[in-house]
């Protein structure tokens, strides 16, 4: 049985993000690219102090990607008038990202990054089934599994925490299911956020996500 542990978005201005990762961590959080604050953002708002020790996987798409770090290497190089910081060039790395919370999140173990080419869908289908999958076989404690993206205007992370047994918080179990679901919700980024207002209104005892990529399976949250 997976269960579900934390389902949360946040949002951010592309100004506010250093700031608001001083805040979490007591400490700036030097040259690091917004892909990178994002995702230390949120598996810190997932994972309470006493669980960032456990076995660890991040599995985290974006449409975005690094996009703006992109363009700003290519204007440096383009202008010629010196060479690109090392820095810049890390930061157009999205595997970078995790490299770079690990010391702060000693628990984690890997990462996968998947790009995404449209802003309208999404594949948390995928990383559900994975996250199913890995925590079954006993690979992991915990898989988080995101959506990170910053723009010119803003910046927004969208988290769902998994886990292979129930915490005291824990409101939901998650199954994959060879069948296709009646009123499921369609794979769209901000899906954790549905997931999240489904907990809270307390109405349907369960929620479905449903992917074009597999019409024949499902994933279900069922409340506990």
């Amino acid at each position: 049985m997976v269960y579900l542990h934390a389902a949360l978005s946040q949002q951010f201005a592309p100004a506010d993000l250093p700031n608001a990762v001083r805040t979490t961590l007591g400490k700036p959080l030097r040259r690091a690219a917004s892909l990178t604050q994002l995702a230390l953002l949120g598996a810190f708002a997932c994972l309470p102090e006493e669980r960032r020790h456990q076995p660890t996987a991040l599995l985290w798409q974006s449409t975005s990607g690094p996009r703006l770090e992109t363009i700003t290497l290519l204007e440096e190089i383009c202008d010629g008038a010196a060479e690109p910081m090392p820095y810049d060039f890390l930061a157009t790395q999205p595997a970078i990202a995790a490299a770079q919370i690990q010391p702060m999140l000693p628990g984690l173990q890997s990462a996968m990054h998947i790009p995404l080419d449209t802003e309208l869908a999404a594949n948390w289908s995928l990383l559900l089934t994975l996250a199913i999958e890995w925590l079954n076989e006993g690979r992991y404690a915990q898989i988080l599994c995101a959506q990170l993206d910053h723009w010119a205007d803003s910046a927004s992370g969208h988290w769902l925490a998994l886990g292979s047994e129930p915490l005291e918080n824990s409101a939901a179990s998650l199954q994959l299911l060879e069948i296709a679901l009646p009123n499921a919700q369609p794979d769209t980024p901000n899906f954790p956020e549905l997931v999240a207002d489904w907990l809270t209104q307390g109405n349907a005892t369960s929620l479905s996500l449903h992917s074009t990529a597999a019409p024949r399976l499902a994933l279900e949250f069922a409340r506990l």
